[in-house]
């Protein structure tokens, strides 16, 4: 449901749970409204869902999908467009239709279809009676929770009601649920599935290791912040942290990703406190890659909201196939993976706190490889691609006996 090049959390784990399906011999089919030119391997084909028009080949445009976005984050727009029920529901029944037309027209079988998000396993359950293969729905996040954050609607309002009815019809509809963390399993288990605890499965995004051991790196030390500039990324807290390394470091280069929607605002704030920041982009992951392995130090930063604690930030996968420690700040769910694998450390929502982290890898070279390592070792084995697809596997065949 997202253009390339845009949800880069939603594109990753599409493309790795693929890559790792590859690995085992299989064939995966991506649907979607966008044109994707990516080659993501032989066992992997794209096949576009014509959502606008008869005509053949006619897609959504990155364009239309930020005029979606924009209009999502005005609260009184939203609520009477892509909120209004009419227009959603229209929207859906679009779309799960000429998805169905797609298949049948190219006699597509399959063992298994995944709908990305709660948005693509509603389109899933609106056809499921007419296809004769199971529905697995992947929540990536809770989108009514994320409204809520976001300042888009209300707890408890209406509009709110309307959608927790919408997650729980979804979930109830579906053979399966997989999620990307822990903690997103056990929440939808707590307010949706009380009773029957096998529906939903965590399945662990798995990543590729870029390197076989760390590099040595180059003074003056270099930091990284990955993640693209959004609210939940916290970055407010990532450049308070900045002056009390450069106190110790004051040749440090620090790294932030030029993208994302608080972009201007974060980089307002860098010269309100006097930072020289390298606002970055590379055009190619390899580029990227290039760059993050002579990095000393990974940062992820993150709010404390809800949803940021039941997502997984995918960012520190690139972080683990290069080798070099990662740091944030401890917010619960998903962060307790760096102090459980010893791949990093967490702080406090404290500045200082944060630089502290920061400035033991820079001063503890010999630890930083040591971290580095196990990074690199977790993509090898525990969070390969390969164990992610064994375990969609052994899901899919629970649900076909």
């Amino acid at each position: 449901m997202h253009p390339p090049g845009e949800s880069m959390g939603s594109i990753f784990r599409v493309r790795n749970l693929c890559q790792g399906l590859s690995k085992l011999s299989h064939k995966s089919f991506i649907f979607t409204p966008f044109k994707y030119f990516d080659d993501w391997g032989p066992l992997v084909e794209f096949v576009s869902i014509p959502v606008i028009s008869k005509g053949e080949g006619l897609n959504l445009s990155k364009f239309f999908y930020r005029f979606i976005r924009k209009i999502l984050d005005l609260p009184i727009i939203s609520n009477y467009t892509f909120l209004n029920p009419i227009i959603f529901n229209y929207m859906v029944d679009r779309i799960s239709q000429k998805l169905l037309n797609v298949i049948k027209e190219e006699s597509i079988h399959l063992d298994v279809i995944i709908g990305e998000t709660e948005v693509g396993g509603l389109i899933l359950n609106k056809i499921k009676d007419k296809i004769n293969f199971p529905v697995i729905v992947d929540y990536q996040n809770f989108w009514p929770e994320e409204l809520i954050e976001h300042k888009i609607i209300k707890r408890n309002s209406r509009r709110y009601n309307r959608l927790i009815d919408m997650e729980q019809k979804i979930i109830d509809q579906s053979d399966l649920v997989i999620t990307p963390s822990i903690a997103l399993k056990n929440y939808l288990l707590k307010y949706f599935l009380k009773n029957n605890k096998t529906k939903i499965k965590a399945i662990i995004n798995g990543g590729i290791p870029a390197l076989d051991k760390p590099i040595i790196k180059k003074l003056p030390p270099k930091i990284i912040n990955a993640g693209m500039v959004v609210h939940r990324s916290n970055f407010k807290l990532f450049l308070k942290s900045i002056p009390f390394v450069l106190k110790k470091y004051p040749d440090i280069q620090i790294y932030v990703t030029r993208k994302g929607e608080n972009l201007k605002k974060t980089i307002k704030l860098a010269k309100k406190l006097n930072l020289n920041i390298n606002f970055y982009w590379r055009e190619t992951y390899n580029e990227f890659l290039n760059l993050l392995s002579q990095c000393h130090v990974g940062v992820v930063t993150s709010s404390y909201e809800l949803t940021r604690k039941l997502g997984f930030v995918t960012k520190i996968y690139d972080y683990f196939s290069v080798g070099i420690p990662v740091v944030g700040n401890d917010i619960g769910g998903w962060t307790s993976i760096i102090p459980q694998e010893k791949v990093g450390l967490l702080s406090s929502n404290d500045p200082e706190d944060l630089a502290n982290k920061i400035i033991y890898f820079i001063e503890n070279p010999d630890k930083a490889n040591e971290y580095g390592k196990r990074g690199i070792e977790l993509l090898k084995n525990k969070y390969s691609i390969i164990f992610s697809a064994q375990k969609l596997i052994k899901c899919i065949e629970m649900i076909q006996n």
